[in-house]
């Protein structure tokens, strides 16, 4: 759900978090991103001309240092989880956000250029329109 990635990557940018992409960039692109990645939804319930569910994003944060990695992971998730969430529901999208959990960020791995990478996942509990 396009509309639910676009919010989480608002609200990292409205938190001044810069390089915020919806792929992984190459290096040369930008050596620190903030990447938002689709993880699936499943519906929790179904109702007349809507289905309510869980709609995860996995969020990777990508930074030289380890040290840098782990704290700008951690500001990411603090920006998702204390998001008000009214703000982020686009009109005409379909989707309504209804609630937001995450966990707490944990290490990836080093990527093909060294880089740490931490990630961490946002669970929103949203309201799509059928």
């Amino acid at each position: 759900m396009r509309a639910v990635t676009d919010a989480v990557a608002g609200m990292l940018r409205a938190a001044g978090v810069a390089g915020v992409f919806d792929f992984a960039p190459s290096a040369m692109l930008c050596a620190e991103p903030a990447v938002v990645h689709w993880s699936g939804f499943s519906r929790e319930s179904r109702q007349d001309g809507e289905e309510r569910g869980t709609a995860s994003v996995e969020m990777l944060v990508v930074r030289e240092k380890d040290a840098e990695a782990r704290d700008a992971a951690f500001a990411c998730e603090a920006a998702v989880r204390s998001s008000g969430r009214s703000e982020w529901n686009a009109e005409g999208s379909g989707v309504r956000i209804l609630g937001i959990d995450t966990d707490a960020p944990t290490f990836r791995e080093r990527d093909s250029s060294g880089r740490s990478v931490w990630a961490f996942t946002a669970r929103l509990t949203v309201a799509r329109e059928i």
